[in-house]
């Protein structure tokens, strides 16, 4: 049943909608929870079999200055006092809650726990962000980043901290031995999500609400006509009706498609900057790690992996690593998981972490994840016409797991869904 007949209006048969949502990962699932929230009817397919193959959802977002000596000035920009005031938890919790279907827990290390509380739920935590330079190891990194960061982050009102010597290194997540000369930024309340739990929750529901005839994953050869749409699944051609507009959601998986289609009618696109290619590395540490903050060095971002709210009964020794690899040309192509990703560079980066800065005799990988995030100089909203359908496509929909939502939340708007 669709979500029309739900609403007592006339039902629409099978597979025709109101929207079609073409696209995979968490932004086509948001869109279609909110366009439903709507009262909307809703066609989704993903060409993947899994909605989150591509993985380019990330738990933070990593805001950090780029090396002078590594694709100079191409992050800078993303240095706003907008965009930190974005990570706070108020904005976060503003961004995630209102379509998901259930509850979005907040943790900080400086809260006391009253009332309800759900383990299980997504949690969004308020952890401190450090970064720090050494000034022993650090001449590509000058001091001179950190005091523009300062300065933008106290115009945002977020209270940044200079910290110097053992007080600084000691609150970095992993650091071992008090040895070295070292300074750095402490923004407090900067958040990180439970990405998985979020994704996982938003397709449970999202799937039992559609149903296998509103939802297609491995949809293939979609095409798109003056009333509808045109696709397979599971083998068997299919025809759908949309009375009011597509979207199709730009990640690197896309790609390929998404110029296809700019091609087939003849309409030019409104192109990435290029695509940056991450690594998540899992290291353990034999200290516990402290779970109330976020380091940042040189370009890697080091965290206390947890899920849900940290107990002070479970320690933690899983670090994460975000490292920043190269950046593709334009559009970058359609990239999927690759190890090749992880190179000599790589390992090397991720060694003067733990040997250099923590000052660990050894460290132990247990994985490496890679993922492929679009980035963009300019986000201007462009379409595709066929007849009188149109197709919106929209971009930033991989990276931070709140500019996502965020993001699938405004092409709902840019439709007039909202």
């Amino acid at each position: 049943m669709t979500e029309r007949a739900r609403q007592g209006g006339n039902p629409l048969p099978l597979g025709d909608a109101d929207f079609a949502l073409i696209g995979t990962g968490v932004a086509p699932l948001a869109a279609a929870a909110h366009l439903m929230s709507q009262g909307k009817s809703v066609l989704l397919l993903n060409p993947d079999l899994d909605f989150f193959l591509e993985d380019s959802e990330f738990p933070i977002d990593p805001i950090w200055p780029v090396s002078p000596v590594k694709d100079a000035g191409s992050l800078n920009v993303q240095r706003t006092p907008g965009r930190l005031k974005r990570s706070s938890p108020e904005a976060v919790l503003e961004a995630l809650r209102p379509d998901f279907p259930g509850a979005v827990e907040f943790w900080s290390p400086t809260q006391t726990r009253t009332g309800f509380h759900d383990p299980q739920a997504p949690h969004v935590r308020s952890r401190s962000r450090l970064w720090l330079t050494s000034t022993e190891r650090d001449r590509d990194w000058p001091w001179e980043l950190m005091e523009s960061l300062y300065l933008e982050a106290s115009e945002a009102g977020l209270h940044p901290q200079i910290l110097e010597g053992l007080p600084a290194a000691m609150k970095f997540p992993g650091f071992s031995k008090p040895v070295g000369d070292y300074r750095g930024l402490l923004l407090p309340r900067i958040c990180d999500v439970d990405v998985t739990r979020y994704r996982n929750g938003l397709l449970e529901f999202v799937r039992e609400r559609l149903g296998d005839g509103q939802l297609a994953c491995g949809a293939s050869q979609v095409e798109i006509m003056p009333e509808g749409l045109r696709y397979h699944s599971r083998g068997t051609a299919r025809t759908a009706r949309v009375r009011e507009g597509v979207l199709a959601f730009w990640t690197p998986r896309m790609t390929g498609w998404i110029l296809a289609q700019a091609k087939r009618f003849e309409t030019k696109p409104v192109v990435p900057a290029g695509v940056r290619l991450w690594e998540r590395w899992s290291l353990v540490s034999r200290d516990a790690l402290d779970p109330g903050v976020i380091g940042v060095f040189r370009d890697m971002a080091v965290w206390a992996e947890v899920e849900g709210e940290p107990s002070v009964n479970q320690p933690l020794h899983q670090l994460s690593v975000l490292r920043a690899g190269p950046r593709l040309g334009e559009s970058g192509g359609e990239s999927g998981g690759d190890s090749a990703w992880a190179s000599r560079d790589s390992f090397e980066a991720v060694r003067g972490l733990c040997h250099g800065l923590l000052k660990w005799e050894g460290f132990s990988v247990r994985a490496m994840r890679p993922h492929a995030v679009m980035e963009w100089s300019r986000k201007e909203p462009w379409s595709i016409a066929a007849g009188d359908l149109k197709m919106q496509v929209v971009g930033g929909c991989d990276g931070a797991l709140p500019d996502v939502v965020r993001a699938a939340r405004a092409a709902c708007a840019r439709l007039g869904a909202a």
